[in-house]
């Protein structure tokens, strides 16, 4: 069982991870909704308030809380995403917040022995129920998003596939949220899995979004598909499970791919139909799995 220690520190650093991550799902369905669509994109509108106001609680609520290797792993932000979300305001007149990111910049890590409050700990536990609430809904959103998708009675410009992943992060959200507040120890353990899964899912989708003259982009990021694919069958056998040291080598790999992509996105120096945003998003999630991983 979870102390209140380490019930509080891990749901301020999920949280701080998950929430940015859950308000940018609902920017990318916002953002890729024709007009016929209109009263979904408000819809995910709504689900992107919501997440910006927890994500302001949860930063409240870290100051002097978090270690410092956590605050500086990139996978809250990194030094793309505030350029980013100027660029995806300016592009799609979506609403951002980077005055969200700026506020993150000033969380200060824990100093010395952490003691938590009675109060700070009443706190956590209102924000993790109240956002477990707000994701439950938004999963049964995706889900008819992508019931409607998949049937051929919505069009988007984001891939059926691209729905069920947000989906299945959606549902990893959760899983994790209801594993903290019943203070259960083994909230990730089995995470590697679902990483590995999700590296090969993002770079299927950033080789489907390349402009057809971008050969390079393109085959690497279908290299790193088929590398991913690869671990993700090998990791179904115990026999061929990869190493924490593979692993850990092919995500730096593709980790830097989305950062460089991210990168010359924001340069204009790679045609695509990918926001900045999106792959810095891609980025923190990379980011995250080698975190976890060390």
């Amino acid at each position: 069982m979870l102390s209140k220690e380490m019930y509080v520190q891990w749901s301020l650093q999920y949280n701080l991870f998950w929430l940015r991550i859950m308000k940018e799902h609902a920017i990318f369905i916002e953002a890729t909704m024709p007009p016929p669509g209109k009263s979904l994109a408000q819809k995910a509108n709504a689900y992107k308030q919501n997440y910006d106001q927890f994500l302001l609680t949860a930063i409240t609520l870290s100051n002097g809380i978090l270690p410092l290797d956590a605050l500086e792993s990139g996978q809250f932000y990194t030094q793309f995403t505030e350029g980013a979300e100027q660029d995806a305001e300016k592009y799609t007149g979506i609403s951002t917040r980077p005055d969200i990111t700026l506020m993150e910049y000033d969380v200060a890590p824990i100093y010395g022995e952490l003691s938590i409050t009675g109060n700070l700990e009443q706190d956590v536990n209102h924000l993790n129920q109240s956002v477990l609430t707000l994701t439950e809904s938004f999963i049964q959103f995706q889900s008819d998003l992508l019931n409607d998708r998949a049937s051929c009675r919505l069009f988007t410009m984001m891939y059926t596939g691209d729905i069920l992943h947000v989906l299945m992060e959606a549902k990893r959200y959760q899983m994790i949220l209801a594993a903290l507040q019943n203070r259960d120890e083994n909230a990730i353990e089995d995470y590697k899995i679902f990483w590995t899964n999700n590296m090969a899912d993002h770079v299927k989708v950033m080789r489907g979004q390349f402009d057809p003259t971008e050969a390079a982009y393109f085959n690497k990021a279908n290299q790193l598909a088929e590398l991913f694919d690869t671990l993700s069958q090998e990791e179904t056998n115990a026999n061929t499970y990869p190493s924490n040291q593979e692993l850990l080598m092919s995500t730096n790999e593709v980790r830097d791919f989305k950062a460089d992509t991210t990168d010359a996105i924001m340069r204009c120096k790679v045609q695509s139909i990918m926001l900045a945003l999106y792959t810095d998003h891609l980025l923190r999630e990379a980011n995250h799995f080698i975190y976890l991983m060390k």
